[in-house]
């Protein structure tokens, strides 16, 4: 999902919004006024004032990409600097560009730190052509001033410097010279004035020196950073003083304040209880009796209370205090008795100094991080004993999971569950958009589901089915939609208007990480029912043959700080998150960022994947953002799930490489590049774009100019694609690096006449070739993100093409990507040419965009313009699209789709030589015809090889050959090492669904074969 974030960091920006530097924020001032002495400002010119505590403003500058005259051409290297100077600090004054009526910009030294973490942006005066304009800014605040402010020592609400560990504390920029304490407060009520730091109940000197190796280890990005060091004896009180406010001040040589900044003290936290803590059972636990054990870790806070609720709705029954380990930072209380289990709902009240609630106590009352069940709303946690009969459907403990021999045979179906049922007038009404659905055999959706599973699907892909935050699990609504035309901006109109109060959403905003989502259940008010009806979800899959794959979200959550959903921050302030230099919560994912690499937020996602596989018997699990986790995590959490399920559980995530953690600058980063030789499957974008055609977030003109291999580049010009021979062939050559696994190793005949490996092939400046096995790459073409197939090919296939020559590029994707070496992952309605009508991002854009129909009547092409505020840009390119007859298809064309869909699915499953299990399988048997400079263009043409070096384990033939003809015209090509061979067209095209492809051909006498035009078509050597 969260592709947006990519997009962000265009700027030469982090995260979208600083919380720190305006939450709790407080000035601490030296002095009311500041007087100027510069020139007046010239017209057309905006002067930025910069002030520094150590007033070296003139090594920071501004960085500037929208505004000025001349924009800043390069980051760090190409700023404005602050070169004037007055009384109140460094200054420069940048001429801008006429008509501007704003300025983006960064404030940053030359090594690229950021005053401010997130992108600023400055309103122009309607006169600034003819007086100018001025702002004052100060070092560690992100706000900017109309008028110079009262210079500050520090903002309390920021924390720059860091503790990393009992001992050892480091502050990025700050003098090794002068001296440093650590001041403490236990209610709160730090402050600064030019006497020195005030409201302190005492404080502690630090030493000035190097970090310590292992620690710049633990935390390269602060490798430069000063460090500064406790006394083994204050180190050892700091235990005791966890639950207080800290500051850290820095003095020039003759003891005067210099700054003061709060902490970031995760680190801190991890050295000093966490390491106690790791192995504790969280959340409630049960003994043999049901007796109920309440565990929550909370170790900066001052008291925890229990409070009990008889049910959803009524008021505190008991509220017990519970009982801190003090080497732990570990809560607990046991309950008498059993009286509350599967019956009860709790909250804890969390007594906690947080800088987010202005550096003061407040009194949180939160439900429990380990929820396993939550009443409606996630408002109360419910006692949830999942080892109970109670939460079990009949014959949940019996029932037998499909059988899976090696992860390269798995075929992922992607499958968002209120889309499943939501429309299916054969599901009953009660059941519609729920788990349940999932129970009604014989709806179309599950008998559509069944006929896959028959073919070779193995596993359903679902969406977040956790809690998540964004529908209203009690009152949610259905919008009435009118009847409008297919180019018509009413219907969008009509889903906006409800567009956060309807029913639907993608869901990546995660409230509750153990608890199923209750708007999916038929009572969200009661704990119990999302707990059985999501097991009787999975145990329908189960038994139509198909394993369940969880869509995670452990990168992020839906709130933080002091937000009302916000349960992680509310407990433990800021631990959970991972944060910006100045203390702001980053937002690289799309919301608030956990830290995975802190001990406990580690240990949550462990414990609650493992709590998934092993409870709800979840086969396999997807990661969103996996590439914002550290890869040590993954591995760890790899064995330890494995572990509690007692059985192999197969991950894949998003292994993208962007934000603050980018090119592993914080750890070690779970990201394509890193997942070598893991087992844990990437997705293939290499795939996605070179099938498709430009890339993931295409917009305006390049939605037509960047023709993909089958939807024409170069061979089918649209009119505004001027693409080359040379594109078409380098295109040809990245879906020869996915047909091959995308292994980094292989080797082939490229476009150019050299013999180069999957990695020696450039993708947009990176490595091609990625993966040591077939099984770490998930091959896809469409998922839930960006426009679908069907949709993308409606841009850049010319105007003209006919529909059973758009349904033959969808198969020719199809085929593309299930005949792949790797993991075929299918967005559902792939198979049956889904549209959104067009939609780049329909996660917030209701049932009627994100419409599935197994009746197969309409693949909800042209219901309307898509929504305006993520789409509006576009309209005017769209609205002709949605109108052309020539691009809807009828039910024919669907099942037509769906039928050949599953003649390829089902040609993957009859034989292992497409589903290879090793890099060596690979490299000795898949070989690659018509290759380099002299390639006739669109025609990629594979062989493995069954029966050399070797006979292979469920081969069913001594050889498969396959031909990818994407051109307009048929292809005849001859392959002369395979004169004589006895080849045929696989007997499952012979006598299926296509009568195109029953007309393909081979010579034995020349080695010949014959292809029409847009066809996939696979011979078969049986001796």
């Amino acid at each position: 999902m969260p592709l947006l974030a990519m997009l962000l960091a265009g700027c030469g920006a982090g995260d979208a919004t600083q919380q720190g530097a305006q939450s709790g924020s407080r000035q601490l001032a030296v002095s009311t006024s500041v007087a100027a002495a510069a020139a007046a400002v010239a017209p057309g010119t905006i002067r930025m004032h910069f002030h520094r505590v150590e007033n070296d403003a003139a090594q920071w500058g501004v960085y500037s990409w929208d505004g000025p005259q001349t924009p800043s051409s390069a980051w760090i290297t190409d700023r404005f600097l602050f070169s004037g100077t007055d009384a109140f600090g460094g200054y420069v004054d940048i001429p801008l560009a006429a008509g501007k009526t704003s300025i983006s910009f960064l404030v940053t030294d030359g090594y690229g730190t950021k005053n401010c973490a997130a992108d600023q942006n400055v309103r122009l005066n309607g006169d600034i052509a003819t007086r100018g304009q001025e702002i004052w800014m100060l070092e560690g605040d992100c706000a900017t001033y109309d008028a110079a402010p009262a210079l500050t020592y520090g903002n309390l609400g920021n924390a720059s410097a860091y503790w990393l560990s009992a001992a050892t504390l480091a502050w990025p920029g700050a003098a090794t010279s002068g001296s440093y304490k650590l001041f403490y407060a236990s209610n709160g009520g730090l402050n600064a004035n030019a006497g020195g730091v005030t409201g302190a109940d005492g404080s502690v000197d630090l030493r000035i020196g190097t970090l310590p190796e292992a620690i710049r280890q633990k935390f390269p990005h602060l490798t430069g950073a000063t460090g500064l060091s406790l006394s083994a004896k204050d180190a050892a009180a700091v235990a005791q003083l966890a639950s207080s406010q800290f500051a850290i001040a820095q003095y020039d040589s003759a003891g005067n304040l210099m700054k003061i900044t709060s902490l970031q003290s995760a680190g801190m936290l991890d050295d000093v209880f966490a390491a106690r803590a790791v192995n504790a059972q969280l959340g409630v636990t049960f003994n043999a009796a049901g007796v109920p054990t309440f565990r929550v870790w909370a170790p900066t806070a001052k008291s925890v209370a229990l409070n009990v609720y008889a049910n959803a709705t009524a008021g505190a029954t008991a509220t017990v205090p519970m009982t801190r380990d003090a080497a732990s930072g570990v809560w607990s209380y046991t309950a008498p008795n059993n009286a509350w289990t599967n019956k009860a709902y709790y909250t804890y009240t969390v007594n906690v100094l947080s800088r987010w609630a202005d550096n003061k106590v407040v009194a949180n009352t939160v439900t429990d991080p380990y929820s396993l069940s939550v009443s409606a709303n996630s408002t109360r946690s419910f006692v949830a004993n999942l080892d109970s009969a109670a939460l079990k459907p009949f014959g949940w403990d019996v029932q037998t999971i499909p059988a899976l021999a090696h992860p390269t045979d798995i075929a992922l179906y992607e499958l968002h569950i209120r889309d499943f049922s939501a429309s299916d007038s054969t599901v009953p009404a009660a059941h519609r958009g729920k788990y349940l659905a999932f129970t009604d055999t014989r709806s179309d959706g599950m008998r559509h589901l069944k006929s896959l599973a028959k073919a070779g699907m193995t596993h359903v892909h679902l969406l977040p089915s956790f809690d998540f935050a964004s529908v209203d699990e009690a009152k949610c609504s259905v919008p009435s939609i009118p009847n409008a035309g297919p180019d018509s901006s009413a219907q969008q109109a009509a889903v906006a208007a409800v567009q956060d109060s309807d029913c639907f959403n993608w869901g990546y905003d995660p409230v509750h990480y153990n608890t199923p989502e209750g708007s999916y259940a038929t009572d969200a008010g009661d704990g119990a029912v999302r707990v059985r009806e999501f097991r009787e979800m999975v145990q329908g899959l189960h038994d139509a043959d198909l394993r369940v794959t969880m869509d995670v979200v452990y990168n992020h959550t839906s709130q933080s700080q002091q937000g009302p959903l916000s349960v992680l921050d509310r407990i433990v302030p800021t631990y959970y998150y991972r944060l910006n230099p100045n203390g702001g919560i980053l937002n690289d994912s799309c919301c608030a960022d956990t830290a995975q690499e802190t001990t406990m937020m580690g240990k949550l996602m462990i414990d609650s994947v493992s709590m998934w596989a092993k409870q709800y018997k979840v086969d396999s699990f997807r990661f969103d953002i996996m590439g914002l986790s550290p890869l040590d995590l993954i591995k760890r959490l790899q064995a330890d799930v494995n572990k509690a399920a007692g059985r192999d559980i197969y991950l894949y995530g998003e292994a993208w490489n962007f934000g603050a953690v980018a090119n592993d600058a914080r750890f070690v980063q779970a990201r394509q590049a890193n997942m070598y030789g893991t087992g844990i499957g990437s997705f293939n974008d290499r795939m996605r774009d070179s099938v498709r055609g430009g890339g993931c977030c295409d917009n305006g003109d390049a939605l037509f100019t960047q023709q993909g291999f089958i939807n024409g580049v170069w061979y089918d010009p649209n009119g505004k694609a001027s693409q080359t021979r040379d594109d078409a062939l380098r295109l040809a050559d990245m879906v020869r690096v996915a047909l091959s696994g995308t292994l980094r190793d292989y080797r082939f005949l490229d476009r150019t006449g050299a013999v180069k490996s999957n990695a020696e092939i450039d993708y947009f400046g990176q490595k091609a070739g990625f993966a040591a096995n077939p099984a770490e790459t998930i091959n896809y073409i469409e998922a839930h993100d960006n426009q679908t197939l069907f949709d993308i090919d409606a841009f850049r296939l010319p105007q003209t093409t006919s529909l059973a020559d758009r349904v033959r590029v969808q198969n020719l994707g199809t085929a593309i990507n299930l005949l792949a070496q790797g993991i075929p992952f299918t967005h559902a309605g792939q198979e049956i040419l889904r549209s959104k009508s067009l939609d780049r991002d329909s996660y917030n854009a209701g049932d009627w965009f994100n419409r599935l129909d197994y009746s197969y009547a309409s693949n909800n092409f042209g219901v309307g313009l898509p929504l305006q505020n993520t789409n509006g840009d576009n309209w005017p390119i769209m609205a002709p699209l949605l109108a052309n007859p020539l691009i809807k298809p009828d039910s024919r064309a669907i099942v037509q789709a769906r039928d050949v869909f599953e003649d390829f699915l089902a040609i993957r499953k009859d034989t292992t030589l497409f589903r290879l299990r090793t890099a060596q399988d690979v490299n000795e048997r898949l070989k690659f015809y018509n290759v380099g400079p002299n390639q006739v263009p669109g025609l990629v043409v594979m062989g493995i090889d069954g029966s050399q070096p070797r006979s292979y384990a469920g081969n069913e033939f001594a050889r498969v050959v396959v031909l990818f003809n994407v051109d307009k015209t048929a292809k005849t090509f001859a392959i002369p090492e395979l004169k004589g061979k006895k080849l045929a067209l696989h007997s499952i095209q012979r006598r299926g669904s296509d009568d195109v492809v029953k007309s393909s051909s081979y010579d034995r006498t020349s080695g010949s074969f014959s292809v029409p035009a847009r066809t996939a078509a696979v011979f078969v050597q049986n001796d």
